[in-house]
């Protein structure tokens, strides 16, 4: 490109020194040169975006891949905390716990990952804070009632309910 546009300056600059004729000449082989750098530069901006484009779908397929793995983690907490409510071993009340992790980790596996970066961070931030209510949640189910239990209840929702803000943000 920078030889075209060195080719094109040398041809202007020479244009007033010429006659009529060859003056004709010059501005028709400029006017050539002129029509293959603007060609070149846009198959470089084509090229350019090709390659961003290709950029983001290698980002988008590792994060995919990341995010799947991460989210096994409040999908089966969600689910076995769903068999323990059916079997009685936990009170309905947990379900207001483990259907929004359990839907968060659903939409964090299944959910189809966005077409720009900001999108692709979003999903990436909420499949990292479903691990943690994940474990908040499994750890309140385990240890014995008490201030524990309400300290690992109260940061499990907030970390599920920042789950389901990323989410929701991403869609938006």
């Amino acid at each position: 490109m920078s030889a075209l546009r060195r080719q094109l300056r040398a041809g202007l600059a020479e244009l007033p020194a010429l006659a009529d004729a060859e003056r004709t000449e010059a501005l028709d082989v400029l006017v050539t040169r002129a029509e293959n750098l603007l060609r070149t530069e846009q198959e470089a901006e084509v090229a350019t975006e090709q390659v961003r484009l290709a950029r983001l779908e290698t980002k988008r397929t590792g994060i995919q891949r990341t995010v799947l793995y991460l989210a096994i983690v409040p999908v089966a907490v969600g689910m076995v905390s769903g068999a323990l409510m059916l079997f009685g071993a936990l009170s309905a009340v947990w379900l207001l716990l483990a259907l929004p992790l359990l839907g968060a980790g659903l939409r964090i596996a299944f959910g189809p990952v966005g077409p720009t970066p900001l999108m692709v961070g979003r999903r990436l931030r909420a499949a990292y804070l479903g691990v943690p209510a994940s474990v908040c949640t499994t750890l309140a189910l385990l240890v014995p009632n008490g201030a524990a239990e309400t300290v690992l209840v109260i940061l499990a929702t907030i970390a599920t309910a920042a789950t389901a803000a990323f989410l929701v943000q991403e869609v938006r």
